[in-house]
């Protein structure tokens, strides 16, 4: 029991107002504002705040349009949630089953969960919040990340009108039974993503669009949202409705505002923020830095950056065209010189984080090889790029180093190809709808894992769907059967076998060109604890309920 504002005696040890001191004021404990204890090295509680720059949000409602929600802390629960190695944990959620053939998912709800209003959560508004993010008049552009849910994909495409048709329900208000269309072994990496949270019909009925702005907001994580001042920050502190098992230690998460592609370290070196993103532009000053070259620190990127082709209209609607583009790139020489050692080359969509990385199998389709590049553009019939029509290599909000990124391509294209490329950038919203959509003939993006599975990077990126469904407009029926029979596959080394049949037709049809896998570069402050080093040298991810202020 903590009572605040008098001395009383717990177990033999006096409290002053949140303070727990054991033996003496040294090894003081202090329990936060929602009860937990924090660590025996933290900082007072006015110090337990975590600051972090972000995009401004244009709405937190990610469950209808994930690209909405830029970088900040999410208040809201899915059935799971993702520890420092992207392993699903028990969130909203206390347990799962799943049936002997797979199909049937049964997940337990924590009980005694309540939304930020007091109300409690129950399946109900999980099966509301699954519908929302299939409902085709949300035109939800993640809409397929749930296709293994019974008749999603077919509510989703219009084939099917009745939304309750899709296959979950409540079976009471504390277990939530979905059915699969198949066995899918990797499910509890879908019911742990971000979009997959519970919602609250009443509000959303009442408020439409708006219900996730600050006045209106109902939500069901350790964190609510207290203030989001336009054009200036937001700031989320603890919630205490929140009984579950990620009770944080943190007493408030700012995140200032700023454009994506303005970012720099300044705010960090004025002690402004506690973390950031690291460029490669800054990399030689924070490097030689006497006290940022001490606080740089590198994570799994989990990403891979590729070139890619509309192929239903001419000029990358020839194959040897798009091989011509994948062999005039020396990747090498991007991830030296450019990048600065901090990047891999790619050869294939699957990251070298992932275990089923086949990467150097890959690299004879998409080596840097100019002289046959030249060949094979000449074939096409573009002679030394004669004829060739000037594309638009569009690139989403670009750092410094992306858009030297792709200055270095266009170098190299017209140089070994002859081909006259120009540069066009898009905010991330304005671009993911373009993209979607099928409108740039040519592309320089890249794709940052959901979760560690081959069938995220593969299928879930590059099976063929209609425009609107998916990123690009590539289609091969072989690679389609490949991908579905492994997602199905329990077997892990028949199933890592097929990936790598359909990762092959994905390269060797030069569906993309891809570049390089980079590592993640940031600047945390010593004072900021709570996640791990590993004995690579990399570190864990933030996750806000860990993290905490410590001592300086």
């Amino acid at each position: 029991m903590i009572k605040y504002g008098v001395p009383f005696l717990v177990m033999g040890a006096l409290v002053f107002s949140g303070v727990i001191y054991l033996s003496d004021p040294l090894s003081a404990r202090i329990v936060n504002s929602v009860g937990r204890t924090l660590p025996e090295d933290a900082a007072p509680l006015a110090q337990q705040i975590f600051r972090s720059m972000s995009p401004e949000p244009r709405s937190l409602d990610i469950q209808v349009n994930l690209y909405d929600g830029e970088s900040t802390l999410q208040p809201f629960e899915p059935l799971l949630t993702r520890d420092e190695l992207w392993q699903p944990v028990p969130a909203a959620a206390t347990s799962y089953d799943v049936s002997d053939d797979g199909l049937t998912w049964t997940f337990h709800l924590r009980p005694g969960a309540r939304w930020s209003d007091g109300r409690p959560v129950t399946a109900h508004d999980f099966v509301y919040g699954y519908r929302r993010m299939i409902d085709p008049k949300n035109a939800n552009p993640y809409a397929f990340f749930y296709y293994d849910i019974k008749y999603a994909k077919a509510i989703s495409q219009g084939t099917i009108k009745d939304i309750t048709r899709l296959g979950l329900r409540a079976q009471d208000d504390l277990t939530l039974i979905i059915e699969t269309e198949r066995s899918a072994p990797y499910f509890p990496h879908i019911a742990s993503f971000a979009l997959a949270y519970p919602a609250p019909e009443w509000a959303i009925e009442k408020y439409g669009l708006k219900w996730t702005e600050v006045d209106h907001i109902v939500s069901n994580a350790s964190f609510k949202m207290s203030e989001w001042v336009n054009g200036s920050h937001m700031t989320f502190v603890p919630d205490p409705m929140y009984n579950g098992p990620h009770k944080p230690y943190l007493e408030k998460v700012i995140h200032p505002f700023r454009d994506a592609a303005t970012a720099t370290v300044l705010a960090y070196e004025n002690d402004e923020v506690d973390i950031e993103v690291v460029d490669i532009n800054d990399l030689d000053r924070i490097q030689r830095h006497p006290i940022l070259g001490k606080e740089l620190v590198k994570s799994p990127g989990r990403t891979s950056w590729y070139l890619f082709f509309k192929m239903l209209e001419p000029p990358f609607d020839n194959i040897r065209v798009r091989e011509a583009f994948a062999r005039a790139i020396d990747r090498e020489a991007i991830c030296r010189y450019v990048l600065r050692e901090t990047a891999v080359p790619a050869y294939s969509m699957m990251p070298p984080d992932f275990k089923e990385y086949n990467g150097e199998a890959m690299k004879p389709y998409q080596a840097f090889d100019p002289a046959k590049a030249k060949k094979l553009l000449r074939e096409a019939g573009y002679p030394n790029g004669r004829g060739f029509p000037r594309p638009e290599m569009w690139i989403r909000a670009p750092t410094p180093s992306l858009k030297m990124v792709g200055v270095a391509i266009q170098s190299m294209l017209k140089e070994n190809l002859g081909v006259d490329v120009t540069i066009r950038t898009a905010d991330r919203t304005a671009y993911m709808s373009k993209l979607y959509n099928w409108e740039m003939d040519f592309g320089f993006l890249r794709f940052v894992a959901d979760y560690v599975d081959p069938r995220n990077m593969l299928d879930m990126t590059w099976h063929s769907q209609p425009k609107g469904a998916a990123r690009h407009d590539w289609s091969n029926p072989a690679f389609d059967r490949l991908v579905e029979q492994a997602g199905s596959e329990l077997n892990s080394d028949r199933r890592t076998q097929l990936y790598r049949q359909a990762e092959e037709i994905l390269v060797g049809d030069y569906a993309a060109a891809f570049v390089f896998h980079p590592l993640s570069l940031g600047l945390r402050k010593p004072r900021l604890k709570g996640y791990t080093r590993y004995p690579d040298g990399t570190v864990g991810s933030i996750i806000y309920s860990n993290v905490y202020i410590a001592r300086e």
